[in-house]
C-alpha cells in the first residue's frame, strides 16, 4: 500500500525506474511506496500539486526560501522572530512589491507545515529588571564609554562573543559564526582558545 507522503524526489526516481530502467509503472510505484496513479500523472506529462498550486500562493518558493533563511538567522542570532512579525515582514514585502493581496488567515500555519525545519518554539520571559535597565540613558553612556575608550578599533575589527555564537565586524564588515564554541578565555595575555 502507497504511503500517504512521499517526496517529489522519490517520484522522479520511480520515474526514472520506468524510463530507464525498464520497469513497469506498477513496479516502480510499489518499489518507491507511491500511489500508481501519480506515477502514471506523471509520466503523462502533469505537473505535481505544488507546482499547479504555486501560483496561487502568496509568496514565490524563491521568496520563501529567503524568508526561511531570515527567520533561521534571526533564530541563531537569538532574536527570533514571534507570528505577528513574520506576518508583518511579509505584509511589507507584499506591499513594497506593489501586490495588494491579504495575508489569509491559515497562512502562516501551512507556511510552517511547508517548511519543517522552522518550528514554533515558547517564548522566555525576560526579566523586568533587564528591561527597566535598557533605558536611552544607560545606551548612550555605553556607547560615550566605548567610542571614547575603544573608538580607535575599527568596525570590522570588533567582534561579540555571547551564548548566541561570535558576531564579527559591524554594518556592512558583519558577519557570524555560530559554529564556533569558546572553551577557554584568559586576561590580558590575550590567550582565547576555541574549537569548531
Amino acid at each position: 500500500m502507497p504511503r500517504v507522503s512521499y517526496t517529489e524526489d522519490e517520484v522522479t526516481e520511480a520515474m526514472l525506474d520506468v524510463i530507464d530502467n525498464g520497469f513497469s509503472q506498477n513496479k516502480s510505484a510499489q518499489k518507491r511506496e507511491i500511489p500508481r496513479s501519480t506515477l502514471g500523472d506523471r509520466l503523462r506529462g502533469l505537473p505535481s500539486r505544488s507546482e499547479v498550486t504555486q501560483p496561487a500562493q502568496l509568496l514565490s518558493k524563491s521568496e520563501e526560501s529567503r524568508l526561511v533563511a531570515w527567520i533561521l538567522r534571526q533564530e541563531a542570532l537569538g532574536y527570533a522572530p514571534s507570528h505577528s512579525q513574520v506576518r508583518a515582514t511579509v505584509a511589507a514585502l507584499i506591499r513594497q512589491q506593489g501586490r495588494e493581496r491579504p495575508i489569509g488567515v491559515h497562512w502562516l500555519a501551512r507556511f510552517l507545515k511547508r517548511h519543517p525545519s522552522i518550528k514554533t518554539k515558547i517564548g522566555k520571559r525576560q526579566e523586568a529588571s533587564r528591561f527597566n535597565c535598557f533605558t536611552p540613558t544607560a545606551v548612550s553612556w555605553y556607547f560615550d564609554i566605548r567610542e571614547r575608550e575603544y573608538g580607535w578599533i575599527k568596525p570590522e575589527n570588533t567582534v561579540n562573543v555571547d551564548e548566541g555564537g561570535i558576531m564579527a565586524g559591524f554594518g556592512e564588515f558583519l558577519s557570524f559564526y555560530p559554529w564556533l564554541q569558546l572553551i577557554h578565555c584568559e586576561s590580558r595575555l590575550g590567550f582565547l582558545g576555541y574549537r569548531q
